[in-house]
């Protein structure tokens, strides 16, 4: 496989798939969840998402192949670790283009409210405009990856100024340190620390910083990956972070009495729907609200033709690794896999209905992102034990302490989405669970993998785990009968128990350096991508 894509690219590619949608709605979501704290809640997730992202770009720039984030599970943990994770991961990318193109629409709801209803859920005319877009989307991924690319560089330029000229803009007519803390609601922590803390998955914040990801899905394509990964991961997080923070503070600054009569809770915007364009025309700023809608529209756009072709590519690995049937490896002209595509559109199609609204989308979302992380130290600390002669062109110092506090984060993160999502996201195992099981059965293929169902002996107590922690806790609907506090205590404990388990019960060195060695020889078989 040629490796042409610079790391000028890969941190533009991450930078537009953070900056989606995150940034017109979590500002506002934040706000509502945590008050003038929201500020300190960015700069943990900031921090956080950083500690947590130096481990994939190890992972990546060990085993730079397309789709490594679906097919470095399999390597250390075999089939059914891999397919669990790989189908979680697959849900995650499939999910956020019409999340994005949710976003387009809620925006375009501010001037034309027959789109949506008051919940934000999409009218008749709104899902044949959703139809429309899903289609433009799907059809610019199978026609060129190329220009994908090339465009992409273009679009993320427009989406990091357009924000900038809001912050600026807002900043020079109503900055005020003092109206930005609002002290007439009491406390710059108005739901106390319990609150700064849940705004990092109930306000977005770990949906907005979730495009990191992305540059590790093109780390087979990348021409010095022990250089651009960490460039681009790190990079786009950082800048990323800086603008979340200006947009944060501008939102803040702006808001009047009347706004927060009823606390920060109970927070209240005419159109909501729209909160960034909603402030702006409350605050006698309706000239700018064109640039406005033209960062709605490019900002989630461009977002959506990544993670459809993030979406693909972990479909098209799942196929190859043996999971689901070979026809999803097949690729255009364009080597785009236009079988993966087509399965995802109809997927995203499906998934406005029973999600309705931005807001919902995005907590299905959190809740699947955090889980598809714990994922990496795993990998991280078998690796180190199963391939330890292998090239880390970027290798982590106190790999065994690094990846104890990433796994933590990753947890916690999960445990933050609360009692009411992560006793759904049982469901989602078993339906993928059933998928597998269902494919071995009936495949005709003489081929099939074993399930390794030593190498997955961890997962199962770490769901059922998590998921008791959560019910006992108080955050989403828990009973809170393990007080906050004392809960965050317990996942400690708990995750270090299960990272010790899961370095325990992994693939023999023999077996893992057997998939090493058969993904070496596919990077030389996969079709180039130059830009």
């Amino acid at each position: 496989m040629k490796r042409s894509v610079s790391t000028l690219t890969l941190l533009f590619t991450s930078i537009s798939a953070i900056l989606g949608s995150g940034w017109l709605f979590s500002a506002y979501y934040a706000g509502r969840t945590a008050g003038p704290s929201a500020l300190f809640a960015w700069i943990i997730a900031g921090i956080s998402i950083i500690f947590i992202a130096f481990v994939f770009a190890e992972l990546s720039s060990m085993l730079p192949v397309m789709g490594s984030n679906t097919r470095i599970p399999h390597v250390t943990h075999g089939t059914l670790v891999g397919f669990m994770y790989a189908w979680i991961i697959w849900l995650c990318c499939a999910s956020i283009p019409p999340t994005e193109t949710q976003a387009i629409i809620q925006y375009a709801s501010f001037y034309f409210p027959k789109l949506t209803h008051p919940d934000a859920s999409l009218t008749y005319e709104g899902y044949f405009v959703a139809t429309l877009l899903m289609l433009m989307i799907c059809s610019l991924n199978i026609f060129s990856l190329r220009w994908l690319l090339r465009s992409n560089t273009i679009l993320t330029f427009m989406k990091i100024l357009i924000p900038i000229i809001i912050i600026a803009v807002i900043f020079s007519h109503y900055f005020n340190l003092q109206k930005m803390i609002h002290p007439e609601q009491g406390s710059f922590f108005p739901m106390g620390v319990k609150g700064m803390l849940e705004a990092i998955s109930a306000g977005g914040m770990v949906y907005a910083f979730n495009g990191f990801t992305q540059a590790c899905e093109w780390s087979g394509a990348v021409k010095n990956p022990g250089i651009s990964l960490p460039v681009a991961i790190i990079g786009s997080i950082f800048l990323t972070l800086l603008i979340y923070l200006g947009l944060e503070m501008a939102f803040l600054t702006s808001l009047q009495h009347f706004n927060l009569a009823q606390g920060w809770q109970h927070l209240t915007l005419e159109r909501a729907n729209s909160p960034l364009a909603a402030i702006i025309y409350q605050d006698g700023l309706s000239w700018l609200l064109p640039i406005l809608f033209v960062g709605a529209i490019v900002g989630p756009f461009a977002a959506s033709l990544i993670y459809t072709s993030g979406a693909a590519q972990s479909l098209r690995s799942k196929s190859i690794n043996g999971y689901l049937p070979q026809f999803l490896q097949k690729l255009s002209v364009q080597h785009t896999p236009i079988y993966a595509v087509l399965i995802n559109f109809v997927f995203g199609m499906f998934l406005f209905a029973p999600l309705p609204g931005w807001n919902k989308m995005m907590g299905f979302l959190t809740s699947l992102m955090s889980f598809t992380y714990t994922i990496g130290p795993v990998c991280l600390l078998a690796l180190r034990e199963q391939a330890p002669n292998q090239a880390r062109p970027f290798r982590l110092p106190f790999a065994n302490l690094w990846g104890i506090i990433a796994f933590y984060l990753c947890t916690v993160f999960s445990y933050f989405n609360g009692w009411d999502i992560i006793s759904k996201l049982s469901i989602g195992f078993i339906v993928g669970l059933i998928i597998l099981l269902t494919y071995r059965t009936f495949s005709q293929s003489t081929k099939k993998p074993t399930l390794d169902w030593y190498a997955s002996i961890w997962i199962w107590p770490y769901i059922i785990g998590l998921t008791l922690i959560s019910y006992l806790g108080s955050f989403g609907g828990g009973k809170n009968i393990l007080p906050f506090g004392w809960d965050l205590i317990v996942l400690a404990f708990f995750s270090i128990a299960i990272l010790m388990l899961a370095k325990k019960f992994k693939l023999s060195a023999t077996q893992a350096q057997q998939h090493i060695l058969r993904l070496a020889l596919e990077k030389n078989e996969e079709p180039s991508i130059s830009h």
